[in-house]
């Protein structure tokens, strides 16, 4: 009997493990989409979906069944030809996470031989299908591989005067981009890696700015946008070269010209059109704590919105499911040259059926003929209680600091996790060493983490961390409160 008790016991606990882990398939026509081969990974709480043939795309990344990013319907098992004699209305948006080399300004030739910039960008590095693999990483992790064609650079450019194309006369540039990203069990993280090579033998200065097209509608119905947000931290010091701490990229004119255009027809002698129309966005609510910049999705808006972010993350927020999709940037070097000198914007889209937009912009770097420059981003996801968001790190999102009232002996904080695993109050001395470890609950992702408790007094404490114990060798900060400001 006891024999028998171990082996149903061993098969459960083998069964939990399984399915604890991270898998990475190829699937077939993965969810309807039509496509032949989809590169996902999952575990229990994430799902992550690369397709080859939309651009090496990210095309799905879900917390539970939540969606952060929007997909294009139009254009589902698609693929396209390598090549960039493409015109203005021939995007292939496949929606998703995709990526654009910088500057943008100085991609394409006009009939005049001059750089400028050409939409849609080059297709090669953003439209055309990609090579992919699985591989093992460094950290003996599975990862999904994916790398573009050789991006020549200047792009042709559409004549509509001569119905043909202006072809460069030279190839200046030639990139070659490639995307490796890796989960792990008992997380919501996503780890990428973006790599950008100089195959060329032209010295050049290129970076890249990656963008996650969302989700900015809780039904194909509904224009409810103020529902899906996006907040980004800044600080005083970091200011665009304009001198200003963040710019609005569109007018009251432009906004009007694309309504009227693009919406509806707008009467300047009506004062409701005047009122509603005629400004340059009411989406931009501004600070909603301190030095956290607050804004949600506009459908009959066609703008940025540039800033530099000072603590190195961005999120994108559907207020109805109250979920958090945040990116964990490399943090903003003031000595490096940045493209319009920021890091980060936020992009209104009224294509198709309208997307907001959070766009991470990479250093510009010089690349020698045969040298690569990396950059690396964390995206995370999790479920809050409150909003708005006022800090991210690797462990998870606050909603509310860690705070103690004195009145009550009552620490309080509201928070979302990334990890699966023990949230943990450590108390600590003045020369930082333990006093006590209280144990609180398990937390995980799919479920909005906060603090009431009631804390015995110790009178040698002086610091309190919150963290989460993944396992008996893994803990991660979350928050932390100075009982000496108390």
């Amino acid at each position: 009997m006891k024999n028998i008790l171990f082996y149903f016991i061993s098969i459960i606990i083998c069964n939990i493990s399984i399915a604890q882990q991270t898998t990475i398939s190829v699937e077939k026509n993965y969810n309807n989409w039509k496509w032949d081969s989809v590169y996902v990974a999952k575990n229990q709480f994430i799902s992550i979906a690369v397709v080859p043939k939309a651009a090496g795309r990210i095309l799905e990344y879900n917390l539970g069944d939540i969606p952060s990013l929007w997909l294009n319907p139009k254009l589902l098992g698609k693929s396209f030809e390598s090549t960039d004699l493409v015109k203005r209305n021939e995007w292939r948006n496949f929606g998703g996470y995709r990526l654009v080399p910088l500057p943008i300004e100085n991609c394409a030739i006009n009939s005049e031989g001059e750089k400028i910039q050409r939409w849609p960008p080059p297709a090669i590095i953003g439209d055309s299908p990609y090579n992919a693999e699985i591989t093992t990483n460094k950290e003996g992790y599975k990862s999904i591989l994916v790398s573009s064609g050789i991006q020549n650079l200047p792009v042709p450019t559409y004549n509509n005067k001569t119905n043909s194309f202006n072809l460069p006369n030279s190839i200046d540039e030639q990139l070659q981009y490639s995307r490796s990203l890796y989960i792990k069990p008992n997380s919501s993280l996503v780890y990428i890696k973006h790599n950008l090579k100089n195959v060329g033998d032209k010295i050049v200065k290129r970076g890249i700015m990656t963008s996650s097209q969302h989700v900015s509608r809780s039904k194909p119905e509904l224009e409810d946008g103020e529902n899906f947000l996006a907040y980004v931290p800044f600080d005083k010091k970091y200011k665009l070269p304009s001198g200003k701490q963040y710019e609005i990229m569109g007018t009251a004119d432009s906004r009007w010209q694309y309504v009227s255009r693009n919406r509806m027809p707008l009467d300047k002698n009506n004062p409701d059109h005047v009122k509603r129309f005629y400004n340059n966005g009411t989406n931009w609510t501004g600070e909603v704590a301190h030095g956290i910049f607050e804004m949600h999705y506009d459908y009959y808006l066609m703008s940025g919105f540039h800033i530099i972010s000072s603590k190195a993350w961005v999120c994108y927020v559907n207020k109805i499911e109250k979920t958090v999709f945040a990116k964990i940037l490399e943090p903003y070097n003031p000595k490096l040259k940045y493209d319009h000198g920021l890091n980060v914007s936020i992009f209104m889209s009224g294509m198709e059926t309208g997307y907001l937009e959070t766009e991470v912009k990479t250093p510009i770097y010089t690349l020698h003929p045969g040298k690569s420059f990396e950059y690396k981003e964390i995206h995370g996801a999790a479920k809050v209680s409150s909003l708005p968001v006022i800090d991210v790190n690797k462990t998870g999102v606050i909603t509310k600091k860690l705070s103690f009232d004195t009145k009550v002996n009552a620490l309080n904080g509201s928070y979302g996790v990334f990890y699966e695993g023990d949230a943990i109050l450590r108390l600590m001395d003045n020369s930082n060493n333990i006093i006590k470890n209280i144990v609180l609950e398990k937390v995980n992702p799919l479920n909005a983490f906060t603090i009431n408790h009631t804390l015995q007094k110790y009178k040698k404490a002086s610091k309190i961390i919150l963290l989460i114990k993944v396992d008996n060798s893994n803990e991660h900060i979350l928050d932390e409160v100075n009982l000496k400001e108390y």
